[in-house]
């Protein structure tokens, strides 16, 4: 008799491994939306402008050294002396470097899928030394000639310029220029600085009004030896990125406020632009994090998908075995097909209207189909409606999941441990193989 019950949990396992083959198309269509979530976002950077990472502004001395220098001819067998030169870039960094600005944030659409877009509205401010003029010296007894004197911005999209950014120096308005004109910097905007000899040994104030447009990220570089970054928004859920935490920051319904201040001895940033090194600038800025990013609530829900299924099955099992009622494979299958169809549902309904009502949406309609169908299959209202409690207990628990993401492995390994407690508990003194010899009579 033994036979019928390891014939059943065999045809038990068999379903539920066709149940998990679902639930993976399930996440793989899941995944397939996700990208293509990312794909719209890239198309919509392509045609407004990207993360934003402003650098500057930085100054560069550029001069001419020339020297003598003695060599000698072998072919006449005598000394003589050569002119040499060459063109050099001494690179100045501001002593202070602050920036104030704020942020606004726009949900931009293309058709259900959307991005994160942002307008900064702001001010760089500062004060720059100048070296003395012979401290520029490489070679003993050489002569300087000062070619130009600049003052460079680093932007990663220049297209997020909103308007051309307004550099004061001196109480003069200087012209702004396309290019950075730095070999070693990437795309931006330079100009040159008035009076170029009259400014080494001394200090000078200089101000910049930028207004900056870009998509999901904005990051500034630390380059001053003392630098102090200020920025606000009405977006309530920043991410704060970069290498340097925020000193101060304040986030809640209204909108958020940030301030990083960084001191030069902490930042490799000035070393790494003078040697001109490859690789990631240390950096600090705010990311426009999605309140509720539908996918990857999805993703984790699929997770928990094949317990919720194997769950069901075991009640199932027990009751037909307590219950001497049989319930044949293929209503299981339809359990099954049932729940697995219910992650399909939050994943379509969550693209079009909120996550929590898309939740609430599928979960009533799943435990309403279930409830009906097992009120027949159970022969009994009040069995169903059991069982339709159960689920409905086991898919609010699933969203306080997904809600507590900190606390989502704890909470989860509770669940099933004390299911299984609850199990064992209450079937403690079950005489199974009585119940195997029962299972194979007509």
């Amino acid at each position: 008799m033994r036979k019928n019950m390891v014939l059943k949990l065999l045809v038990l396992f068999l379903i539920s491994m066709g149940m998990l083959i679902a639930l993976s198309s399930i996440d793989g269509l899941a995944r397939e939306r996700k990208d293509r979530s990312a794909a719209v976002q890239r198309n919509i950077a392509e045609s407004y402008a990207r993360s934003q990472r402003i650098i500057g502004p930085v100054f560069t001395v550029q001069f001419r050294e020339c020297w003598n220098e003695r060599k000698y001819n072998r072919e006449t067998d005598t000394w003589y002396e050569e002119e040499l030169s060459a063109d050099r870039i001494h690179v100045v960094y501001p002593a202070r470097y602050a920036y104030s600005g704020k942020m606004e944030v726009e949900e931009r659409y293309r058709g259900i899928f959307k991005a994160n877009i942002f307008q900064t509205e702001g001010a760089i401010e500062g004060e720059v030394v100048f070296p003395e003029w012979e401290s520029l010296r490489t070679r003993q007894g050489s002569g300087l000639e000062l070619l130009s004197v600049e003052a460079h911005m680093i932007l990663s999209d220049l297209r997020g310029l909103t308007r051309v950014p307004a550099f004061f120096w001196q109480d003069k308005t200087l012209e702004i220029e396309p290019g950075s004109e730095l070999d070693f910097a990437g795309s931006g905007i330079h100009t040159t600085l008035p009076e170029s000899a009259e400014l080494f040994g001394a200090r000078f104030g200089f101000e910049v009004e930028l207004a900056v447009h870009g998509m999901g990220e904005v990051t500034f570089v630390p380059v001053g030896d003392q630098n102090c970054i200020r920025l606000s928004s009405a977006w309530p859920h920043p991410s704060f990125t970069g290498d340097f935490l925020a000193t101060e920051r304040t986030v809640s319904e209204n909108g958020f406020s940030a301030e990083w201040n960084v001191n030069g001895l902490a930042s490799t940033v000035q070393q790494d632009l003078s040697h001109a090194r490859k690789g990631r600038l240390q950096e600090m800025g705010v990311s426009l994090m999605d309140p509720v990013n539908v996918y990857s609530l999805t993703d984790r829900a699929l997770k928990y998908g094949f317990l919720f299924i194997f769950i069901t099955f075991a009640a199932f099992f027990l009751f037909e075995m307590l219950a001497a009622l049989r319930i044949h494979p293929v209503q299981y299958v339809f359990v099954g097909l049932a729940q697995a169809v219910f992650f399909l549902l939050l994943l379509s309904l969550s693209e079009h209207i909120g996550y929590g009502f898309s939740y609430l949406t599928a979960t009533v309609a799943t435990v309403l189909l279930i409830t009906v169908y097992l009120c027949h299959v159970l022969c009994g209202v009040g069995r169903g409606g059991l069982f339709g409690g159960l689920l409905l207990l086991l898919y609010g628990v699933l969203y306080a999941l997904l809600q507590s993401e900190d606390h989502a492995l704890v909470a989860g390994s509770a669940l099933v441990f004390g299911l299984i407690a609850l199990t064992m508990m209450l079937t403690r003194k079950v005489d199974w193989y009585t119940l195997s010899a029962k299972s194979g009579q007509p």
